[in-house]
């Protein structure tokens, strides 16, 4: 099971916390945040860790990790593989996800719907789906976090292909919160 750490209050820390946010993490977490361009996208990615690190502290009583990173970039804590998680940030949140499974997690605003792009990433199922719903924006976003869930689980990232992560073959959590799509998705 699934414990979702999410927050979207960025104003809420001022740039001593930040710094000390920034201090305490490994520096695997520092090189990784340094590969950012923007440096908001820089920030987004200290808080969600910074959300992981209040998870295993909370949850685990662990106070200090190392993290890893698979061939595909994927992260996972060293020495533990009893807990997985996942991180997601967008315009408008951070979250993490911590399991005791293989997990992924995405979080998304919901924007206008694209015909042409829901043609291009989404299977036959997933387009009767949007059809059939009386909000395709909205359908949209939910499959659209619910592929990149799955495929962060996997580890695979955008090698698998999102077309062929049908998400109507699979169990998800999503939630919409504060206008964005949150999903979950864990391995069985």
């Amino acid at each position: 099971m699934f414990k979702l750490y999410f927050y979207s209050d960025f104003e809420k820390f001022s740039e001593k916390e930040f710094s000390e946010i920034t201090e305490s993490m490994p520096q695997s977490v520092k090189e990784r945040a340094g590969r950012y361009k923007k440096e908001e996208d820089r920030r987004k990615s200290f808080l969600c860790y910074n959300l992981l690190k209040t998870a295993l502290e909370n949850d685990y009583g662990i106070s200090s990790f190392e993290l890893l990173f698979s061939e595909k970039g994927k992260p996972y804590l060293k020495d533990r593989n009893d807990i997985f998680f996942s991180i997601s940030h967008s315009k408008k949140c951070c979250v993490c996800v911590v399991s005791d499974r293989e997990t992924g997690v995405d979080a998304e605003e919901i924007k206008p719907f694209s015909q042409r792009l829901a043609e291009k990433v989404c299977s036959e199922n997933e387009l009767i789906q949007i059809e059939n719903s009386p909000d395709k924006a909205r359908e949209f976003t939910k499959i659209w976090t619910r592929k990149e869930s799955f495929i962060k689980m996997t580890g695979e990232g955008f090698s698998h292909g999102l077309k062929e992560a049908d998400t109507t073959t699979k169990k998800f959590f999503s939630e919409e919160r504060e206008g964005l799509f949150i999903s979950v998705c864990e391995s069985e």
